[in-house]
């Protein structure tokens, strides 16, 4: 089974389950796949998170129930999963800028439909031509530096992640890491839930005696295979387009599987070339 195969499974469960209090924890367990990984394979690959999929999916339906049917509002809210009519209220109101009880009255409704996982195989993809790949291993990785927590709701990331990577070098809090092993920078991705939170860690690799310097945060990599990805350019949608290439299109195409540990990339002396900047994304495999 490849990656296509286990979305394509996430989005039968959510269409069986419409109707039901399920969650992106759910969908993901269903799905045989890591929260680590799934909600980044799933984003990238059908332009949606699993909540923003459900959420889309459960409005289409209720939009059909309202012009299609004569059930109460109340009963339709409660039908899927809604707790309150104010909840529900909220939802419709933000996903088509009517109250349910206008919407009734309008002369057509756009349904969001069930997304076809085979036509994704060959939809648009990032251009990864350009990126090398080699597989390193990597010992254990001790990690001092600061940390950052954000979302993939709405793509606050792509705004959070440059900004804090702006405030560690303006506050310049490379410095008071101790013992740093080399010069390079490294942002570490790390305990993720189900609403796709997660948290930025930037700093550098430090010897295993380092002491925290207060304000600082400590962090440790196990020992991992990688696979390494040599991503060109230096500007934020280069590096954005690295990580969205590896989730949207290598990974869900890829004979490897992923191994249950932190990703994170790597910034030295090469990113700051005149003629030829790269930085490179480390994805832990199997």
């Amino acid at each position: 089974m490849d990656y296509y195969d286990h979305i394509k499974q996430a989005i039968e469960f959510i269409e069986k389950n419409l109707r039901e209090d399920i969650s992106a924890e759910d969908v993901s367990k269903n799905a045989f796949q890591s929260r680590w990984h799934f909600q980044r394979v799933f984003r990238y690959v059908t332009g949606y998170s699993v909540y923003t999929y459900i959420k889309k999916r459960r409005l289409t339906e209720a939009g059909n129930d309202l012009i299609l049917g004569k059930d109460k509002i109340i009963d339709i809210a409660l039908k899927y999963h809604y707790t309150t009519p104010e909840s529900f209220l909220r939802a419709f109101r933000s996903e088509y800028g009517f109250n349910p009880s206008d919407y009734r009255n309008q002369l057509e409704h756009k349904n969001f439909s069930k997304l076809e996982v085979d036509l994704l195989r060959d939809g648009i993809r990032i251009d990864g031509s350009k990126i090398k790949t080699q597989i390193v291993t990597k010992n254990e990785i001790t990690f001092i530096g600061k940390t950052y927590r954000t979302t993939m709701q709405k793509c606050q990331n792509e705004i959070d992640i440059p900004k804090f990577w702006g405030d560690f070098f303006g506050g310049g809090y490379m410095e008071p890491i101790p013992n740093r092993m080399n010069q390079s920078l490294i942002g570490i991705y790390t305990n993720w839930d189900y609403a796709e939170n997660f948290d930025v860690m930037i700093g550098a690799q430090v010897t295993k005696e380092t002491k925290i310097p207060s304000g600082f945060i400590a962090h440790t990599l196990k020992p991992a295979k990688y696979m390494v990805f040599t991503v060109p350019g230096n500007q934020n949608q280069d590096i954005l387009n690295g990580w969205k290439y590896i989730y949207g299109t290598w990974m869900p195409n890829t004979g490897y599987e992923r191994e249950f540990s932190d990703d994170f990339d790597l910034f030295d002396d090469r990113f700051q070339s005149n003629t030829n900047p790269e930085s490179e994304i480390y994805i832990p495999i199997k």
